[in-house]
């Protein structure tokens, strides 16, 4: 069994698997494999893994383009090691980060410090700003929902997690939807388990143009919107938060047209407030269509006036 399995979903990402292979190069004696599922890639991501010098062991696996969970819970399911990882293709993990990240756990236990089933850090971008905000100290041990999202610690971080929790909390898979909030799957395991926090700068971060982050998961996977803020619309996080994503549940289940919206609420007392949040939501996008048509309007009628006045001068001429 290895230290880690780095798993690395790709969708033609070929001309930057070389930056990760580069990277993991330089993670001195630690012992991990890298899985890459290639998620139906049409470019050359299976040539320029064949050129790859085998250092390390490097698994491999193709399937019909799904998305990212999907090939998320592929990756994990070839795993065999203690601690596993997603490294994607715009990560760039730094020097020893894996060794350093080994000094914490314990393999009698099957933990992190202070049994911990996660150990999370912080990334940066190419120009060296922290992505977000750092945790309230170091080595800070709470979990998911009482840290990153009561306290608006916002910004995507580096999470070493134990493969076997992993395992036990796969990505739901949806009819017709490639692509699911990570953290989903972050939030169920907070129900029942500890991260130590460490701020510490695992990764850097290079968010590229057509990536995930880049688009919206919310309108394009209502399916799975609606699960997310359904089931993080109850304690422990913030009764504010509480409010507003059920709110954002109402509407996304409005938009998926299910019936006994109110009996499939996992936070049946809030949900009356959840109704006044979505009404709010409603106002607000119907202003800014408003807003936009508006604008729109001016613009119009400023090309029109222009178009005019240029006519009545070819008249004249």
């Amino acid at each position: 069994m290895h230290q880690f399995s780095i798993i690395t979903p790709a969708f033609n990402r070929a001309k930057y698997l070389p930056r990760i292979y580069n990277c993991l190069c330089q993670q001195g004696d630690a012992d991990f494999e890298w899985i890459i599922v290639d998620d139906g890639s049409t470019d050359e991501t299976k040539q320029i893994i064949s050129s790859f010098k085998k250092t390390f062991e490097l698994k491999y696996a193709y399937q019909e383009n799904a998305g990212k969970p999907t090939a998320m819970n592929h990756g994990l399911q070839m795993a065999d090691s203690y601690i596993s990882i997603s490294l994607d293709s715009d990560d760039i993990l730094y020097p020893h980060v894996l060794k350093n990240v080994w000094n914490c756990f314990d393999t009698k236990t099957g933990r992190f410090e202070q049994d911990c089933v996660c150990i999370a850090g912080l990334c940066q971008y190419e120009r060296g700003n922290i992505v977000g905000k750092k945790f309230p100290s170091d080595n800070f041990i709470s979990d998911h929902i009482r840290c990153i999202k009561n306290r608006n610690i916002i910004g995507d971080k580096c999470l070493f997690y134990v493969t076997e929790i992993l395992r036990r909390h796969p990505y739901p898979i949806l009819k017709g939807e490639k692509h699911i909030a990570p953290g989903i799957v972050h939030t169920r395991i907070a129900l029942q388990h500890k991260t130590m926090y460490v701020n510490q700068v695992f990764i850097e971060k290079q968010f590229l143009h057509d990536g995930l982050s880049a688009k919206n998961y919310w309108v394009l996977n209502p399916q799975g919107a609606e699960l997310y803020y359904n089931e993080t619309s109850v304690p422990p996080f913030r009764f504010s938060l509480q409010i507003r994503h059920s709110g954002e549940y109402i509407f996304f289940a409005r938009m998926n047209r299910r019936k006994n919206i109110f009996f499939n609420s996992k936070n049946k007392p809030v949900f009356p407030l959840g109704i006044l949040a979505y009404f709010i939501h409603c106002i607000k996008d119907f202003l800014k269509s408003f807003k936009s048509l508006r604008k729109i309007n001016t613009i119009i009628k400023a090309k029109n006036k222009e178009y005019n006045q240029n006519h009545h001068k070819i008249i004249k001429e």
